[in-house]
């Protein structure tokens, strides 16, 4: 059982969200974040998972919306 699977077990599915962060294959990577979990898992089984702690997670959420890579992106 890999940690995603680990993270997504005995949690209610409806409390949750997962997704692929790609809209046109299902080998990207994903997020998997829990309302009754502390960690944020974002990663895949091909590169590897990463556990963010969710206060962490929110502080690139805020960064993201706030434009802090918008260069790195722009033109894509």
């Amino acid at each position: 059982m890999n940690l995603l699977e680990q993270h997504q077990r005995n949690v209610e599915p409806q409390k949750g969200v997962q997704m692929t962060l790609c809209k046109t294959c299902k080998t990207c990577p994903s997020v998997s974040i829990h309302e009754d979990l502390e960690n944020v898992i974002l990663g895949g089984k091909e590169e590897g998972f990463t556990v963010w702690q969710k206060g962490h997670f929110k502080d690139l959420i805020d960064e993201i919306k706030a434009g802090k890579f918008d260069r790195f992106v722009e033109g894509l």
